[in-house]
């Protein structure tokens, strides 16, 4: 075995002589590999323009089962933000009250303090309408 540099990182490693011959550059790992790859091939990769584009080529294409999203938070907790009119505390949970994940109108959110709190209301509730929210 040769010791050699890892073209990502620097740091030194051990490699067979085949190894050497395949390639100009060696990494220490896959991982590390990739993250020199991208930076010198993609180094704009996920700009604004980017994400749009791509989050609107994939919009409509799910099962619609799962909760909405905005640039990766869950619409329903902002709802919650934009109710409470503050940021939402570790450990808060958010419940849509008639049961619908995709339903994120203000009067169809409660916010519990913990998910305790969130399992105490499905069990005096089960599955019943409530009429009044807590917020």
């Amino acid at each position: 075995m040769i010791k050699t540099v890892c073209a990502g990182c620097g740091k030194e490693i051990w490699q067979y002589l085949s190894q050497l011959r395949r390639s100009k550059e060696h990494f220490c790992s896959r991982a590390c590999h990739m993250a020199k790859m991208n930076a010198e091939l993609n180094p704009y990769r996920m700009t604004d323009e980017v994400r749009s584009a791509l989050s609107l080529s994939r919009r409509g294409t799910g099962e619609r089962k799962t909760y909405e999203k905005t640039n990766g938070t869950h619409v329903h907790r902002l709802v919650a933000e934009q109710i409470l009119g503050r940021k939402l505390l570790p450990g808060e949970v958010v419940h849509h009250i008639n049961s619908d994940k995709r339903d994120n109108r203000p009067e169809n959110i409660m916010v519990f303090k913990n998910q305790a709190e969130h399992a105490r209301w499905h069990k005096l509730h089960d599955g019943r309408e409530v009429i009044s929210h807590e917020v």
